[in-house]
């Protein structure tokens, strides 16, 4: 099993379109921050990006900027264009295609995914990450994808919005693995931590047997160091310690068997590490901030 894919897999991101357009100048508009990664991808034209208390970056055709955080920014036809609110933006220019020569299409989106469980990377990452992939056919999944999602923009079909939004998805899977094949050779980043065979293996336990009560001796012994080297080497690359790791990732688990099963909490709990509905309880609401009952009466009432 691949750490790296199985945490793919267990934030669910979940791509959603804010911004398709191709629009002339003058042109702008503002993102307020919000809980979720949000991604801004220049098909054709260009665009500028700032951001405050950062260098303005420059997007040309097939150049892609992503924010992990989802911080506060500004997207605009130029350096100093001004910038309108998002939502009176999308209300004047979603979905509009201006025909001038030195129109520039944008695809906007953002992924929500569970937070708790992707924080560990996304601490990892810079506010914000900028790619040139370019659209041209290559080998390249990512670049694929975008020619792709540019050709369903260009020319709307039929599923377009169904295509659209699994173009958007897997266009998140391909950017986080080229983003941590690129950083894999930096020390004390979390994706070399995924590249790294003792903390890889490591990882792989943690997440086939989070029923099982690992001790920091028996996680030491399977990464083969020391208790102490062990706790060290983790908690540098990872961010924080093996048990808090441990124990975010049980609630994640936990979090989506609340949401997808009927299970009993008492079964939950058996599944992920815990003796009894209380130290259970007690855990969920300490790492994700709201009681497993409350937890999937949300869920239910949101879907």
């Amino acid at each position: 099993m691949d750490p790296l894919n199985d945490w793919i897999r267990a934030i669910r991101a979940e791509g959603v379109v804010l911004v398709r357009t191709r629009v002339a100048a003058p042109w702008g508009f503002s993102v307020p921050p919000r809980n979720a990664v949000v991604f801004h991808f220049v098909a054709q034209g260009r665009a500028f990006v700032r951001r405050p208390d950062a260098e303005t970056v420059e997007l040309r055709s097939g150049e892609l900027v992503l924010f992990p955080r989802g911080s506060a920014h500004e997207v605009a036809h130029s350096e100093h264009g001004k910038a309108m609110p998002l939502d009176i933006f999308l209300a004047r220019w979603d979905g509009v295609v201006d025909n001038d020569a030195k129109a520039s299409t944008l695809i906007c989106g953002q992924y929500n995914l569970d937070q708790h469980l992707a924080l560990p990377a996304l601490r990892a990452m810079p506010p914000a990450i900028s790619l040139h992939a370019g659209i041209e056919p290559g080998h390249s999944p990512l670049r694929n994808t975008l020619r792709m999602l540019s050709d369903e923009v260009e020319a709307p079909n039929f599923g377009n919005q169904i295509v659209v939004r699994n173009l958007i998805s897997s266009l998140f899977v391909y950017f986080v693995r080229e983003w941590s094949e690129a950083s894999s050779s930096r020390a004390g980043d979390w994706f070399s931590a995924m590249r790294s065979p003792s903390l890889a293996h490591v990882l792989t336990r943690m997440h086939e047997s989070p029923n099982y009560a690992w001790t920091l001796e028996e996680l030491a012994r399977e990464a083969g160091l020391s208790r102490a080297a062990f706790a060290r080497h983790f908690s540098t690359l990872i961010g924080e310690p093996p048990h808090t790791y441990l124990t975010r990732w049980r609630m994640g688990i936990a979090a989506q068997l609340l949401e997808e099963t009927n299970l009993r909490l008492a079964e939950i709990a058996s599944r992920v590490g815990y003796q009894s509905e209380f130290s259970f309880s007690r855990a969920f609401k300490s790492v994700r901030g709201v009681s497993p009952i409350h937890h999937r009466r949300t869920a239910s009432n949101s879907g």
